[in-house]
């Protein structure tokens, strides 16, 4: 990489160690995407050609709403401009995932054709299965419907509550 003059913060699109997609619209507008190992940056850029080195700057003002979410996403750039990478910590685990993973593959299992008990297995293991499933309370056969229902119901169109 070549020396820069201090100051001056320059994403060149070559240096970077991800994969690039570019979209330029009919009116010059240029989308940005990077990815790397499961994570992804998109920047759209008018004015300026993207597939040479930009200077980066920043003369907008945001909402306290955008604000945060902005300044995420500039850091981000930053990083990627510096590292050429797309570093981990910008991308947090979504709180909700090992919840939705036992959705997912509760789902399939139904979908399959595997018996609750069989499903359970698969999620819980064979020692709860066999503690618990016979207990009164139902409590982990409830759980192993749930989650089918669930899987079913975002199959079904409400996955679409998470692009909101």
């Amino acid at each position: 990489m070549a020396a820069r003059p201090r100051g001056v913060d320059v994403l060149d699109l070559a240096e970077l160690s991800c994969s690039i997609s570019i979209l330029v619209t009919r009116d010059g507008h240029q989308h940005l995407l990077v990815e790397d190992n499961g994570r992804s940056f998109q920047l759209a850029a008018s004015g300026v050609s993207i597939l040479e080195p930009v200077r980066l700057t920043s003369s907008a003002l945001w909402s306290p709403e955008e604000l945060k979410q902005r300044l995420n996403a500039l850091e981000c750039l930053n990083s990627l401009r510096s590292t050429g990478r797309l570093q981990p910590g910008f991308f947090p685990t979504e709180p909700r995932c090992s919840r939705l993973r036992r959705v997912l593959r509760a789902l399939d299992g139904s979908i399959a054709g595997a018996p609750h008990r069989e499903i359970g297995l698969a999620l819980f293991g064979r020692a709860r299965v066999e503690q618990d499933w016979a207990d009164p309370g139902d409590h982990l056969r409830d759980s192993v419907r749930r989650a089918v229902r669930r899987g079913r119901s975002l199959m079904n169109g409400g996955y679409k509550r998470f692009l909101l």
